[in-house]
């Protein structure tokens, strides 16, 4: 009883330690609008709805004054000006994501045998996968592969807690503690991979899972306890570490394809958006040279203000779609500020699971 108590105790505590550790980096997955803005709303939709506010706070001040924007905007040379550094910002811009899309291309612009090479590592991956753990054929789509790598870990874990003998209460309580870590983590992860529809919430999902923190309690779980664990349990150790290793490994791969995908959707839409937009800059600058506006009011509000907030939202699609993907892209990479057992993130506690397990 007093080992149950004890579990109990350090179960709570770790749950408790978790929630404060993870409050800054959970937010984006408790916040469901800053998660449809980061990560799993469309580009487009997104980059329209942030123009769409440029636009209304346009409007408002076009509203409230009415008058001294009308004579700024006829007056001077400040809107030509601005649309000039629009037009050259948007110019600009695409030459930059187009240059970086062409080396990110030129990387997969390689030999035959190169090719060949790295088709048969994928290959060997995917068969040592499906031997790590006992799957029929490994899957191809990333939600199902890591579907059969967490039935991997979930199993590994449960088979190395059984070895355990309940006579070693200290090496019984900390694997407990592990595996019940492990298994509320990858229920937590399934249910977000049942609910993702697109690769973007898939990865999402995936960098939820804190493999690099399990890697190390497990690691000092078997130094601790080296001179204990007979072979056998030594071994199952090994294959769960093992099976983290491929998770590792899969979701980076994931995501390199990933990345490559928004980096390709990116260009194009720049492509696409850009050329319209440049030309209605041209058009736009000459007409306000000219001075070809009609003038009348709708709302209460001068024709050129409605001409300018409309010429100044259509010159911002550009910088607003590149940065929505840059947003969603540094998103995740930010939350998988890790390399195998190494952590960069400072705000994550890694140790947690180390102190947990610590005899008392």
């Amino acid at each position: 009883m007093p080992s149950t108590n004890t579990h109990t105790e350090s179960a709570g505590q770790s749950e408790q330690q978790r929630g404060g550790s993870e409050a800054g980096l959970m937010s984006v997955e408790t916040n469901p609008l800053l998660q449809w803005i980061l990560v799993n709303g469309n580009r487009w939709v997104v980059s329209v709805a942030a123009l769409v506010l440029v636009g209304l706070g346009f409007v408002g001040s076009g509203v409230v004054w009415s008058d001294e924007l009308a004579t700024l905007f006829t007056e001077g040379q400040v809107i030509q000006t601005i649309l000039i550094a629009l037009f050259s910002r948007i110019i600009l811009l695409v030459s930059i994501a187009l240059s970086v899309n062409s080396i990110v291309l030129s990387q997969d612009i390689t030999a035959l045998g190169d090719q060949e090479e790295e088709l048969d590592k994928t290959f060997s991956f995917r068969d040592s996968v499906r031997e790590q753990t006992n799957a029929d054929v490994s899957p191809a789509r990333p939600a199902e592969f890591l579907q059969v790598i967490f039935d991997g870990i979930r199993s590994n874990v449960r088979e190395l807690s059984n070895s355990i003998s309940n006579d070693n209460l200290v090496l019984n309580s900390q694997t407990e503690i592990i595996k019940d870590d492990i298994v509320n983590q990858v229920r937590d992860v399934e249910g977000r991979l049942e609910k993702a529809s697109g690769i973007s919430e898939v990865m999402f999902a995936g960098i939820q899972y804190d493999y690099s923190r399990q890697i190390y309690a497990i690691r000092q779980l078997r130094v601790e306890h080296e001179e204990t664990l007979t072979d056998s349990q030594q071994k199952k150790i090994d294959e769960l570490l093992t099976t983290l290793k491929y998770f590792a490994i899969g979701r980076e791969y994931f995501k390199t394809l990933y990345f490559k995908q928004e980096l390709a959707n990116l260009s194009r839409g720049l492509l696409v958006i850009s050329f319209p937009v440049i030309v209605y800059l041209v058009y736009a600058i000459l007409s306000l040279s000219a001075r070809l506006l009609p003038e009348f009011s709708i709302l209460g509000v001068h024709s050129i203000i409605w001409f300018v907030g409309f010429t100044f939202i259509v010159g911002m699609v550009p910088y607003t779609l590149f940065s929505v993907y840059v947003l969603r892209t540094a998103t995740i990479s930010i939350r998988t500020l890790a390399a195998g057992p190494f952590i960069l993130d400072s705000s994550d506690d890694s140790t947690r699971l180390s102190e947990d397990t610590d005899p008392k």
